[in-house]
């Protein structure tokens, strides 16, 4: 008995350092994948010849609330010359298990 309080006490402890680490084991897309789903956003594929170009790097990823899948902060360039846009996007698995993106809105 004391040997499980004090498992517990010492996960209690713990715990709260426990947040940085979790973000290691959180399912997020690569780069690549980040890049594919971004591409793949409407308003981003109707200019096919620009969004070829377009590269998105993850910087940080935080699960999402009240819904499935992450929310990053990512580096988007929209040509490899280009200076980087910091853009928020949201990151959920489709049902063939590939990375759909969704662009957050901005609050006004």
């Amino acid at each position: 008995m004391l040997r499980r309080f004090v498992v517990l006490a010492l996960f209690l402890v713990v715990y709260p350092a426990c947040d940085a680490a979790a973000a290691v084991f959180l399912d997020q897309p690569s780069n690549a994948e980040a890049t594919a789903a971004y591409r793949a956003i409407p308003a981003i594929a109707q200019d096919s010849a620009q969004s070829q170009q377009q590269t998105v790097a993850i910087i940080t990823c935080k699960a999402a609330t009240g819904e499935p899948g992450v929310i990053c902060s990512t580096s988007v360039r929209k040509t490899p010359a280009a200076s980087a846009e910091i853009v928020t996007i949201h990151f959920a698995r489709g049902p063939d298990s590939a990375w759909v993106a969704t662009l957050e809105q901005k609050a006004p």
